[in-house]
């Protein structure tokens, strides 16, 4: 059944392919000598002194070491005198690090399943066991906002200071600043009666493990990808110079890489992962001509196609996002330029023309407020942009469903796994060939190995899917689609009484889809029957919810289901035809489009439909072995939007994990979370009792979707603290159920390849691939996990942080566990990406927040009425 084919706007499920790599043999962790990623030979001239420090020529032969040392655990800090020999001049073991909170720890790692061999897009930082990181603030009096200037007028002492890494308040340097450069006074050569009195103050030595020393590695790494002549584009930096043109769809593709350095379970790693940023070729300016001539409403229409959008300035490649457009202003006018402290008048027509830029007078001009950023360097004012010197970037709504130009694009951004990991290798390498970005990174005792990480992980066991009479094996793609041809669903809902509402353009295909649908439904034990029929000409959204209140009223409400055949994936029409059937009337609703009707693959269709229809109907179209008695499994997800967010918590309420509770929390602007995420368990709880008779869950075990690394310490110390809180005040005199709270993260940059053979040549991990060391975090209770079959490009691990844990269960049976419930999605007979009450808490808090606005009637909430 193939996941694109659903019947509503949302119904999308990843696509997966039916293929997958056999085991292989089993791994040594380290690469041999003669691995294809293994860096080559460092022969490059002496460069005089790096920054103040050591000859490079002397720092190169200091750090040839073997790259294949052990894991030693050297003391931190040694002196020069007292160092270990050569072949040990950098640390590899630290051991596992401090710990952010006392719980959860890991309970060991996982066992269970077959050993393989990865690759992962990881690069360890080699680290000069004697160097030490020294911090000092950085006070100016009379103070200064502008951070430029800060950073000009201790550039003025560097020679006295040493190698330093200054952003603006904290100093790192790897050295003892002499006492008498601790205190000086500085001025700008054009204004030298206004003097400054420069304060630096030691605070302490830094542990190398420590978030502020993470820190100072990366700004080192944003400094080494400027040194490669790269292109700061927002946050990450892509290479101008390899572009490549898309001249039919006026694009450009800019590659680039993401880039972090972090201390990882035990070593400090690089990691790498390529990543494309699409340009327009033509500017707003362009835009703005060809929308004057052709759009009715000019102004508000190039406002919606500009305002919130991203550009990109063609003078010096700076990227700002787009908050207004002044009708008012012209490049005639003038604004203030402020040159070594002395501030002038000069015109957009000027001040562009002395950079080679000649404006259209009579265009208007683009504003960008301030980031956060500029406001914390004293950069306060609104950046006035001429349309014809920028560049729009990325994809619009009309180009995403453009499927020629999505089709274009997918040759490039889908790189397969050995494309992907060349990629990545070649560019550290890039970096570590650069004589600058070596000399630099070896002053502060680094160097980066040239070799991706190679670690060993597991494939887990396929899972049992249980159906009426039998089982099933997941199989080697996760996926059972061809399982149905022999096995009725688990619980069939037949319907009784429903109705099927179609434009009368399409009602000659309409007797075949129904035909097609008992065809397939009654070996599955759905059988369809006889709908009532109801034939409309017209298709607005009027003519829908007047048609489906007259089919309720006229059967007293007494319809299983309704389902609607729309022309197109229009949101409105859709939106009307949700709240018509789920606000006003609580019955199911089943929405189909047109073009499908006369479909050639019906039958694939037709199964699909209908086992989702069965499962908005209460229906259990599979099932899952559950070893653990007494479990409700929570999802919780948000949806962003229109000035207002819905949340969307579903539960399980079955021993097998096959039905479910669902409930809505809206979230308006500025209302604390922590109440309506305690009162949404409440009701989860409730539901469960009362389908249990009245037996209170044993275990808990709360999967949290969609949050990024700044929103962790938010959801650990308010959403944790109000589930807990809820959980006591429910229970009362009850023994407290065993409670886990894990959060799921699909956006995240690591990337799994799976070792074939002895020429250390990739591919795709298989479903079920597990890696629990050496790139985890130490302070976390982390694994990552590649659920699905990735159909094209490199498959996506997801990350798991398990952020509270009361279950006894050790890592091993937590990580089986989250993924036997990414088997466990309705609408696609196969793995998906997140366990499934993660998936239907998306599914629900995204329908709500695009169609329904609003919670379903209580009838509802105990089915799967949003698949």
């Amino acid at each position: 059944m193939n996941p694109s084919e659903g019947s509503s706007p949302e119904e999308r499920v990843t696509a997966r392919g039916r293929s997958r790599p056999r085991n292989v043999p089993q791994p040594a962790v380290q690469l041999g000598p003669v691995d294809p990623y293994a860096p080559p030979p460092m022969e490059i001239e002496p460069a005089g002194n790096a920054a103040g420090g050591p000859g490079f020529d002397q720092l190169i032969s200091e750090y040839r070491a073997d790259s294949s040392n052990g894991s030693g655990n050297g003391s931190e800090g040694g002196r020069e005198g007292s160092s270990s020999p050569e072949e040990q001049a950098f640390a590899r073991g630290r051991g596992r690090g401090g710990r952010s909170r006392d719980e959860p720890r890991r309970t060991g790692m996982g066992k269970s399943g077959t050993v393989q061999r990865f690759f992962v897009n990881y690069f360890q930082l080699q680290m000069k066991k004697t160097i030490e990181f020294r911090l000092y603030l950085v006070n100016f009096d009379p103070e200064i906002d502008h951070i430029p200037k800060r950073k000009a007028l201790l550039r003025m002492r560097e020679a006295d200071i040493g190698p330093y890494l200054f952003e603006g308040t904290q100093l790192f340097t790897t050295r003892i600043i002499p006492i008498e450069n601790l205190r000086f006074e500085a001025s700008f050569p054009d204004k030298p009666d206004d003097v400054w009195t420069v304060n630096i103050d030691f605070i302490r030595q830094c542990d190398r493990r420590e978030p502020v020393v993470t820190q100072l590695y990366n700004v080192l790494l944003k400094k080494a990808q400027e040194t490669l002549a790269l292109t700061l584009l927002g946050r990450f930096y892509f290479d101008s110079e390899q572009k490549i043109d898309i001249r039919q769809h006026r694009l450009q593709l800019w590659p680039g890489f993401v880039t972090s350095i972090r201390q990882m379970e035990r070593d400090v790693y690089l990691n790498v992962d390529p990543t494309f940023k699409v340009c327009r070729t033509e500017t707003v300016f362009d835009l703005m001509k060809e929308m004057r001539q052709t759009s009715r409403n000019f102004k508000g229409d190039i406002e919606a196609a500009v305002i919130g959008t991203v550009v990109m300035t063609t003078y010096n490649k700076k990227t700002y996002k787009i908050t207004g457009i002044n009708w008012d202003i012209r490049p005639t006018g003038s604004f203030t330029v402020s040159r070594g402290g002395v501030e002038s008048q000069v015109t957009f027509v000027e001040y562009f023309e002395k950079k080679g830029i000649r404006l259209n007078a009579s265009q208007p001009m683009l504003v960008s407020a301030p980031t956060k950023r500029d406001i914390r360097r004293g950069d306060v004012g609104d950046k006035i942009l001429p349309p014809e010197i920028c560049y729009q970037t990325g994809l619009n709504d009309e180009m995403r469903s453009n499927f020629r130009l999505m089709k274009d694009l997918a040759g490039h951004l889908h790189m397969a796994p050995q494309q992907r990991i060349q990629q990545t290798v070649q560019f550290v390498r890039r970096m570590i060939e650069s004589e600058e970005v070596t000399s630099e990174l070896l002053a502060w005792g680094m160097r980066i190995q040239g070799v991706p990480c190679e670690i060993p992980g597991r494939l887990l066991d396929q899972e049992s899917i249980r159906f009426k009479s039998g089982q099933a094996i997941a199989g080697e793609a996760a996926d059972w689609t061809m399982a149905f041809r022999t096995n009725q669903m688990l619980l069939a809902k037949p319907m009784q009484r429903w109705a099927i509402v179609y434009p009368n353009r399409d009602s000659d295909g309409i007797d075949n889809l129904l035909r097609t649908m008992d065809r397939v439904g009654r070996p599955l034990g759905f059988p369809v029957g006889n709908p009532i029929q109801v034939g409309i000409t017209a298709t607005n959204e009027r003519a829908y919810t007047e048609e489906i209140e007259r089919l309720v009223e006229g059967n007293q409400g007494r319809l299983d289901l309704i389902m609607i055949i729309l022309p197109n994936p229009n949101l409105s029409v859709y939106a009307a035809v949700k709240k018509a059937c789920s606000l006003n009337y609580g019955i199911p609703s089943q929405c189909f489009l047109s073009k499908n009707v006369t479909s050639k693959g019906l039958m694939s269709i037709s199964t699909k439909l209908v086992i989702q229809m069965n499962a908005k109907l209460g229906g259990q179209p599979w099932g899952l072995a559950n070893p653990l008695k007494g479990l409700m499994v929570i999802g919780f997800d948000v949806h962003h939007g229109g000035g207002r967010s819905y949340g969307a918590m579903t539960a399980t309420t079955s021993q097998n994990m096959a039905s479910y509770f669902s409930t809505v929390l809206t979230l308006s602007p500025g209302l604390e979370m922590a109440g309506e995420i305690g009162l949404a368990l409440r009701k989860c709880l409730q539901a469960y009792r009362a389908r249990n008779d009245g037996e209170f869950p044993a275990r808990i075990m709360f999967y949290r979707d969609g949050v990024g690394e700044g929103q962790l310490r938010y959801v650990v110390e308010t959403e944790l603290v109000a589930l807990q809180s809820a959980i006591t005040d429910y229970y009362g005199d009850q023994d407290a159920p065993k409670f886990s709270m894990v959060i799921v993260t699909k956006r995240i940059n690591t990337r799994m390849f799976l070792a074939v053979g002895k020429d250390n040549r990739v591919a795709n991990p298989p479903p079920g691939s597990i890696i629990d060391d050496i790139i985890t975090c130490p302070e976390k209770y982390d694994f990552y996990l590649v659920p699905q079959t990735a159909r094209q490009g490199t498959v996506s691990p997801v990350g798991f942080n398990i952020i509270h844990d009361t279950s006894g269960l050790d890592a091993d049976k937590m990580q089986r566990f989250s993924f036997k419930l990414c088997h466990g999605y309705f609408n696609w007979s196969g793995t998906v990406a997140v366990p499934a009450p993660c998936q239907y808490a998306h599914k629900l808090a995204f329908l709500t927040g695009t169609a329904l606005l609003n919670e379903a009637r209580e009838p509802l909430l105990n089915n799967l009425h949003y698949l």
